[in-house]
């Protein structure tokens, strides 16, 4: 490791860094530490396989649409107008701002906390590691609130 100081004082590894990483404040410039890019708002996409439930906006953009969830990882986000959307497996991680489980061999629904900086919440709780999901429960995805009506599940199962 080579120690470098910078003109500001800063110290930071020389091997590891071309400029001071706490200066450097050129993102436009290719040879920059930390680049920025232009994030592409998350598209809508509806799980493959057979229907297992679906959430309802209730309040919010897009109030009285439904998105589908299907068997195993159902991810959530929100699209360019702030509408809760069911999100594709290869969507970024910054767009995912929870994922509903439907696991078919315990027959039970779980809400897991997403990838993106911003929260879900559960109950009006944040959502910070796994919590089971009934029927009723309601989320809130930034400013949508979304209810949870299970369709696998109390003698049904695909």
């Amino acid at each position: 490791m080579k120690l470098t100081k910078c003109e500001q004082g800063h110290f930071f590894d020389g091997d590891k860094y071309p400029a001071c990483p706490y200066c450097n404040t050129d993102l436009q410039n290719e040879s920059a530490i930390v680049h920025t890019s232009e994030t592409t708002p998350a598209e809508a996409a509806d799980p493959e396989g057979p229907v297992t439930g679906w959430l309802v906006v209730v309040d919010g953009p897009a109030r009285g649409r439904d998105l589908r969830l299907g068997i195993g990882r159902s991810f959530l986000g929100l699209d360019a107008a702030a509408a809760p959307v069911t999100l594709s497996p290869d969507a970024p991680l910054g767009a995912r701002q929870a994922t509903v489980v439907y696991d078919a061999e315990a027959d039970a629904f779980t809400l897991l906390p997403g990838s993106s900086q911003e929260l879900c919440y559960l109950a009006g709780q944040a959502v910070l590691e796994p919590q089971p999901l009934t029927g009723g429960a309601e989320l809130k995805l930034g400013t949508s609130t979304l209810r949870f009506v299970p369709f696998c599940g109390d003698g049904f199962r695909w």
